[in-house]
């Protein structure tokens, strides 16, 4: 009887033993699962975060083109308006009609003189 006593106490011990493995590989079962989904959102997230990464990459190195697009129309806008005003000194001192136009005596009033025909500058005669 003590021999059947001891074998039922050691199947006992046993299926103690083969129940705390089977519930550590559960748990373990379900970390398992748990990191597997953590793991892919992480991917997801890493992927999205690379095209968002991408796509300002590519907005930047447009906002670059067009910075250098525009500073090329502003240094052309810069030179013609040097040269329509170096073309307008070169046109006031070589034209002849602003040349004939700048030779006429400037009229009495604007000399500072009194009109010909008034003399007094009160107005009362």
């Amino acid at each position: 009887m003590k021999v059947f006593a001891a074998a039922i106490i050691i199947a006992l011990v046993g299926l103690l033993l083969v129940g705390i493995q089977q519930s550590r590989v559960i748990a373990l079962r379900g970390e398992v699962a748990f990191e597997t989904g953590e793991k892919t959102k992480a991917f997801a997230a890493n992927v999205e975060s690379q095209a968002t990464i991408t796509t300002l990459r590519a907005e930047a190195q447009r906002n670059a083109d067009y910075l250098k697009d525009l500073n090329k129309r502003i240094k052309a806008s810069e030179d013609k308006a040097k040269k329509a005003r170096k073309d307008f000194e070169d046109l006031k001192r070589n034209s002849k009609p602003v040349r004939d136009w700048a030779a006429q005596p400037l009229p009495d009033g604007l000399r500072g003189k009194a009109a010909s025909g008034n003399k007094d500058p009160s107005g009362k005669n």
